[in-house]
């Protein structure tokens, strides 16, 4: 696939005639949520005509029709677990809007997986209306073990018209990968002001903020059992584990003054951790530090299912 290009139409078709097996590194796709709800339609052919596919898409109000039926019967009659879940859902659903929202998903999620590269994921976002469904159908398409996570989005700020429900205030992205080779960038979170507080509680002369942590080794290591003479004259004995570390590693910490010397004799030799070498929380599967696209952002195109560029990046 061509670096820096735009493809216009039904994914479906474009997916078949222009994207390579195994040539893709990441998806994302936020497709129609079957929510019944009506979008304006952003975009005309050349003629000045609206395409099928668009208008459905965009109307988000998806019914069992010839198209829907036609679309199921093609992916069941291919065999395999995906059209196995699509005839446990039509057993289930019958021929309903669900049941053609799934059987539209069903063929374009085969193709994705298709288009990945062993390294690569996919996020599709959606929201409560059909998440239990299209986890399982994922779960067909790409194999239960493959899936990553389920995370949630607080895509906006709290409603003040809730009766007689919970406010509904996330989305959901279901996380696959294409294999267990897949590629992982680590990503982390800020430590908020109450964490610092609670867990950075030391500070050096120069003000540097950082917390006591243990030297012992988590499992026993008859290696690294050795007594270890510090730059303070004094000798230190480790836990009956052994140290976290070797010697050289320890003569390391010493000269670099992050080792915290016991007040009593006998105590434990600890290390210093400064919170500015700390990267912050490992990124959860809850997302709430991305705020909605205010109506005065400069990224607001006005298209009412806008998702912020923070949350792709």
């Amino acid at each position: 696939m061509p670096d820096n290009h735009l493809y216009y139409g039904d994914n479906l078709d474009v997916l078949r005639r222009y994207i390579a097996d195994e040539s893709v590194d990441l998806v994302y796709l936020d497709p129609p949520f079957n929510s019944n709800a009506t979008y304006n339609v952003l975009f005309a052919e050349h003629t000045g005509e609206k395409a099928a596919s668009q208008i459905k898409a965009f109307e988000d109000t998806w019914t069992w029709d010839e198209e829907a039926a036609r679309t199921y019967f093609e992916t069941a009659q291919a065999g395999g677990e995906v059209a196995n879940a699509l005839k446990a859902f039509y057993t289930l659903l019958g021929e309903s809007n669900m049941m053609a929202y799934l059987a539209m998903m069903a063929p374009r999620l085969v193709e994705l997986r298709r288009v990945l590269k062993p390294t690569g994921s996919i996020y599709l976002h959606c929201d409560p209306t059909a998440s239990h469904y299209l986890k399982l159908l994922m779960d067909a398409v790409f194999g239960p073990v493959l899936f990553l996570n389920e995370i949630t989005w607080k895509r906006t700020h709290s409603h003040g018209n809730v009766a007689r429900n919970f406010g509904a205030v996330c989305d959901t992205l279901l996380a696959y990968t294409r294999s267990s080779g897949y590629t992982w960038n680590q990503q982390y979170t800020q430590f908020p002001p109450d964490y610092i507080e609670r867990t950075f509680k030391y500070r050096d002369p120069d003000g540097r903020r950082w917390q006591s942590v243990t030297l012992r080794n988590p499992g026993v290591r008859p290696n690294l059992h050795f007594p270890f003479t510090a730059s303070n004259g004094l000798t230190y004995q480790p836990h009956p584990n052994g140290w976290g570390c070797d010697e050289v590693r320890l003569r390391k910490y010493d000269r670099e003054g992050r080792l915290q010397f016991p007040a009593k004799p006998g105590g434990a030799l600890r290390l210093k951790m400064y919170l500015d070498e700390s990267p912050g929380i490992r990124l959860q599967n809850l997302w709430e530090d991305i705020p909605p696209i205010g109506s005065q952002a400069a990224e607001r195109l006005g298209y009412p299912t806008q998702k912020p560029e923070a949350l792709l990046d």
